[in-house]
Formats: structure tokens, C-alpha cells, sequence
């Protein structure tokens, strides 16, 4: 790959990670405020956020092997126009039904461009500063998904969600041109048996229940608290826009100061799991205290701290993965651990919607993670 430009190598993809980021974000952070306007039941909403990974469960692996044998830029642009066909449909019904098949359309699209877009980036990362460049891939998504918040919430505010929708089906169109400037990495035969050899490890499997335990949060993240903030604390959508914004910045800027840390760490041969701990077990624990916030300065605080968790997990924990596979099998692999952090969202949305009041379920999963610590401190494995 030494002839791609850095800009092709590097750049395109973290601007595509942002606008991807930014689109899915501003719907996905008042999608739930939406639906129970519409009369949809908490428990109802918790299936509707669970359809979504749930397709991504199912399609994960299978996407994971064709990004391995097919060039990832076709599957990253198809997942576009996947992606574009549910937003078109969602913007046409208010009924549960319907609702719930457009969003599996969706999540498959989702599904797709999660896998295909990080796995080009792995098959394209070297060998030199690994976990600054991940930070930086990171950070563009983090930025991504607070702009989308931000600008979701004064979108709605001042219109509705159909304009939320527009405002998605728009931004597909420079995502699509951008696409066209990736990397066209060639696809490889790859036998099952090569990654059933990759994964069969310990370590592997340690690391593997430490991504499900942190990744219950992200489900009931999606959906319970933009209710939380709108419902219980009272902000209003565009202060709950403004709180996305400032907590997901302020994770970026962390999350190069992780890649950058993490390098360190790495390049004197020192093990990796201390920081993936302690981001994991932070994480967890600032979870748990939104049990006690009854403001926004509560709710920041918290927020603000639960960043620092976040970000040294997300980062180090990409960097893991580049440490742990192969570039050729990256998709596969790759395939397995998203399919981790789509079933522990999974299982994250349907807890907090089954469960009354809307920060139980961040509770449970920050104590699913910090037990998930503890496990891992005892197995020992190899990071």
C-alpha cells in the first residue's frame, strides 16, 4: 500500500467514520424521544433500538468474511445505499410493524459499513504508531457522534424528525464521493479453519467477555438516555444535544491522548491490559453513579468522567485487535469482536427497557463491567 497518499491511507477513512458518525447519531439520539411521542411503550422502544443490533448480529461474521474476499470500498459503498433505502422508508410510516422492518434494513446496512470501513483501515495501518492513528480514527467518530447529537437537537427542535431524516439522506451523497477515494484493497481466500485458529486462544476469549461486559452500556445508552436527560433530569432536546456534544469532544481529544499513550505502552513490550482495565472499570463505575444525578451539572460531571473510561477502552482496545490479527483475516475477526459489541448492546437495549426507570440499566451493565475486570484480572491473559 506504500503508493496510497496519506491522505487516501489515513484521512479519508476518519472523515468517512465522522459522516457516517454524524448521520447516524442525529437519529439515533431522538429516535426514542420520537417514538414515544408517537405513543410507542418504553418496552416497545427497547425492541425497536434492540432490532437494530440484532440484524448485526446475524450479518456481522458473514459481512466479516466477504470484507476479507471482496474489496472493502464496494461493501462500503453499499452499505450506503442500504442505509439510505431505510431512513427513505422510516421518514413514511408511524406504525410498529413497519417501523421494525425498516430498521432491520437499516441495521444491515449498518452492519455492513461498521465491519468494511475499520477493516480497510486495519489492512491499511502499518506497523508505526498503531495507536495514534487509531485515536485519531476514533476521534473523528466520537466528534461525529456529538455533532450529529448537536445538530439533531436544534434540527428537531426547530422542525421535526422528517427533518432529521432530510438531513441524513443529505449527507449520504459527500459520503458517497468520499468512498470513491478509498483504498481499493484486494480480496484474499481465506479458509474458516484460519480464523476458528485465531480465535480458540484464551487470551482471545478473556478479551472477548471483557468487550461484551462493556458494550451492555452502549444499549442502554441507545435507549434510555436521551430519555433519562428529557424524561427525568427535564432538558430539553437541545440541551441534550448540547451534553452529546461536550461529552463526545472531550472523549476525542481524549482518545488521542490514548493513542498516544497506548504506543508508548506497546513499543516497550509492556502489556496492554492495564489501561483496558482501568478504562473499563471506570466506565463502569461513572454507569453506575447516574443512579445519583438529578441535574445537568450532575449529569456532566459524570458524563465528563465516564469519557475518560471510554476513551482509553475504545482506543486500546482497537489497538489489541490490530495486535491480536492478521491484516488478511482482519475482517473476519473483526466480524467477531463487533458482533460481541452488537450483542452486548443487544442485550444492553433490552435490559433497560425491561427494567423501570431509565438509568437502571446503565447501572447493571456498569456492574456486568466491572465484574468483567475482576474475571480477567484472575484469568491473566496476554495483552
Amino acid at each position: 500500500m506504500k503508493e496510497l497518499s496519506f491522505f487516501r491511507r489515513y484521512v479519508v477513512p476518519c472523515l468517512i467514520g465522522f459522516m457516517g458518525s454524524t448521520i447516524l447519531w442525529a437519529i439515533l439520539t431522538y429516535i426514542t424521544i420520537y417514538w414515544v411521542d408517537l405513543g410507542f411503550s418504553h418496552l416497545q422502544v427497547g425492541i425497536l433500538v434492540a432490532v437494530f443490533p440484532l440484524v448485526s448480529l446475524v450479518l456481522m461474521i458473514p459481512f466479516g468474511v466477504f470484507v476479507d474476499r471482496i474489496p472493502p470500498k464496494r461493501l462500503i459503498i453499499a452499505s450506503q445505499f442500504i442505509f439510505a433505502l431505510s431512513i427513505a422508508g422510516l421518514m413514511t410510516t408511524h406504525e410498529f410493524w413497519p417501523t421494525m422492518l425498516l430498521l432491520a434494513v437499516g441495521g444491515a446496512g449498518n452492519a455492513l459499513f461498521n465491519n468494511a470501513l475499520p477493516s480497510l483501515f486495519y489492512k491499511t495501518l502499518g506497523t508505526s504508531v498503531r495507536g495514534l492513528k487509531l485515536g485519531y480514527y476514533t476521534a473523528g467518530i466520537l466528534v461525529g457522534y456529538g455533532l450529529g447529537s448537536l445538530a439533531g437537537g436544534y434540527i428537531y427542535t426547530s422542525f421535526d424528525m422528517n427533518a432529521i431524516f432530510i438531513f441524513a439522506l443529505i449527507g449520504t451523497l459527500p459520503m458517497l464521493l468520499l468512498c470513491l477515494l478509498l483504498a481499493d484493497v484486494p480480496g484474499t481466500r481465506v479458509k474458516l479453519s484460519d480464523y476458528r485458529a485465531d480465535l480458540s486462544n484464551k487470551t482471545v476469549l478473556v478479551f472477548v467477555i471483557l468487550v461484551f461486559a462493556f458494550s451492555l452500556h452502549a444499549g442502554a445508552e441507545q435507549s434510555s438516555f436521551s430519555l433519562f436527560l428529557n424524561k427525568d433530569i427535564g432538558m430539553d432536546k437541545e440541551t441534550v444535544g448540547w451534553l452529546y456534544f461536550i461529552h463526545a469532544n472531550f472523549m476525542a481529544i481524549l482518545s488521542i491522548v490514548s493513542g498516544y499513550y497506548a504506543d508508548r505502552v506497546n513499543s516497550r513490550g509492556k502489556g496492554l491490559a492495564i489501561l483496558y482495565y482501568i478504562g473499563t472499570a471506570v466506565s463502569g463505575l461513572t454507569n453506575i453513579l447516574l443512579l445519583f444525578t438529578t441535574n445537568f451539572g450532575n449529569v456532566l460531571a459524570t458524563r465528563l468522567t465516564h469519557a475518560v473510561g471510554d476513551s482509553l477502552t475504545l482506543v486500546t482496545r482497537s489497538l489489541i485487535v490490530s495486535n491480536l490479527f492478521v491484516a488478511t483475516r482482519m475482517g473476519g475477526n473483526l466480524a467477531t469482536v463487533q458482533t460481541t459489541v452488537t450483542l452486548g448492546t443487544l442485550c444492553g437495549a433490552v435490559i433497560s427497557g425491561a427494567f423501570t426507570g431509565y438509568a437502571t440499566g446503565f447501572a447493571i451493565a456498569g456492574a456486568a463491567a466491572i465484574l468483567a475486570v475482576i474475571y480477567a484480572l484472575l484469568a491473566k491473559p496476554e495483552f
